[in-house]
């Protein structure tokens, strides 16, 4: 197996583990209320080959650790912005900052984005 193969087969790994359901997740339905979890995922991998005069050998491995980082609420009967509230999880980290920081000021990017463009 080449170094190129070695490599393709973990990346090939990596994406099976890796999806897109992973970082915002299916809702759970409650009553009035969507929840979703949204998670910070992290992942790595690597790969070597060695060559002596018996022959070469290769390997690889890859790693993946998804931690969830907060927890959306929408409110179905509560319209806009307003229905729609994010709680941390834990320390706040850069990426649960971020998030937070977002929240607060989604009500005015959505009444931005509904007001009619003036030209």
């Amino acid at each position: 197996m080449t170094e190129k193969n070695v490599l393709e087969g973990v990346l090939d790994h990596l994406q099976t583990m890796v999806s897109s359901n992973i970082l915002l997740s299916d809702p759970i339905e409650s009553g009035n209320r969507s929840i979703f979890t949204i998670s910070s995922v992290g992942f790595g991998f690597g790969g070597g080959e060695g060559r002596s005069n018996d022959g070469g050998a290769g390997a690889a491995g890859a790693g993946a650790g998804v931690t969830p980082i907060a927890v959306m609420v929408i409110h179905k009967d509560i319209p806009g912005a307003e229905g729609v509230q994010i709680f941390t999880l834990g320390k706040k980290g850069e990426v649960a900052q971020a998030i937070s920081t977002a929240a607060e000021s989604l009500p005015s990017v959505i009444d931005a984005l509904r007001s009619p463009k003036k030209e």
